[in-house]
């Protein structure tokens, strides 16, 4: 798999929004689409039409502004797009939503490269999937993707994490949520875990009480700490790391409280970053050469 965006809606040119792409066998999906999503594919060597299947957790911007792009960009018949077909979304109640609305938001770039004779015009077409509960929300070529509803906020419902497997290995990731004992069940046997984390620095807490609406939607560095504690993941990883301004706690800071409730490892994600589960587990930079070839494979 493929770390393509690990930030937050905050701006940041080294974390770009959430997206994970997914490579099994001959499958290849993607999970959530936040700001960037296209260009960190072309950073790792993705053609845009790599996949044709997305599946989408929440509706907070930073996981699925990056839809139109992908969907329109996507549909360029050359090399590095070339997508040739419409785009397969599963999300909760509201993708019928977002598919009624890029069909109108792309439609004056739609009669334009029709007219031009560039793309077929249902390729810019977003064909909604809708899942109403947790469950297994995708299943092909032994590829099984399960989402598991998890509390991301009263007025946040339904949100979900996913976990992945594929001949035997399990990869999970939280996506946006509080502490969550279904997770927490659910996350048992991973291979590896990706968690999201959120804190703040009293003072910032003190001079800007709109941070804590943030922090509140989110787990501690103590919660995740418990978390790993728990589910006992052969590999934890840190994600979505809301670190607020204009004094954000030092990452250390968070370690070091995960720390107090987990003893294993605990690898900080970085945009770019692939993820291979076989017979070990190897985490390559993107410096490295890292492309997330085959994301779980038992080679």
């Amino acid at each position: 798999m493929t770390l393509l965006g690990t930030g937050i809606p905050n701006p940041d040119i080294n974390a770009f929004g959430t997206s994970t792409l997914i490579e099994a066998g001959d499958q290849r999906v993607m999970i959530d689409c936040g700001r960037g999503t296209v260009i960190r594919m072309a950073q790792a060597g993705f053609p845009l039409g790599f996949t044709d299947t997305l599946i989408l957790s929440h509706y907070h911007s930073d996981h699925y502004a990056g839809i139109f792009d992908l969907l329109m960009t996507g549909t360029i018949q050359q090399p590095f797009s070339n997508r040739g077909g419409p785009l397969h979304v599963y999300g909760p109640p509201g993708v019928d939503d977002i598919a009624e609305g890029a069909w109108l938001a792309t439609r004056p770039d739609r009669d334009i490269r029709v007219a031009d004779s560039e793309i077929d015009p249902e390729h810019m077409r977003i064909v909604p999937h809708v899942y109403v509960e947790e469950g297994v929300v995708f299943n092909k070529g032994g590829l099984k993707i399960i989402a598991i509803a998890v509390d991301h906020g009263e007025y946040i419902k339904p949100a979900y994490a996913f976990r992945v497997e594929y001949e035997g290995r399990v990869f999970v990731h939280s996506h946006d949520t509080r502490y969550n004992e279904n997770l927490i069940q659910q996350a048992q046997g991973a291979d590896v875990f990706v968690h999201e984390v959120a804190a703040a620095k009293p003072s910032t807490l003190e001079n800007y009480p709109r941070v804590k609406v943030a922090i509140d939607h989110h787990a501690s560095p103590a919660e995740v700490g418990q978390v790993f504690a728990q589910t006992k993941p052969k590999l934890a990883m840190l994600t979505h790391v809301v670190l607020l301004p204009p004094d954000p706690m030092p990452i250390s800071h968070v370690t070091a409280e995960i720390a107090e409730e987990y003893d294993g490892t605990v690898l900080v994600a970085e945009d770019l970053m692939s993820i291979e589960i076989g017979r070990n587990i190897t985490v390559i930079p993107h410096h490295h050469g890292g492309r997330g070839h085959s994301i779980i494979d038992r080679t």
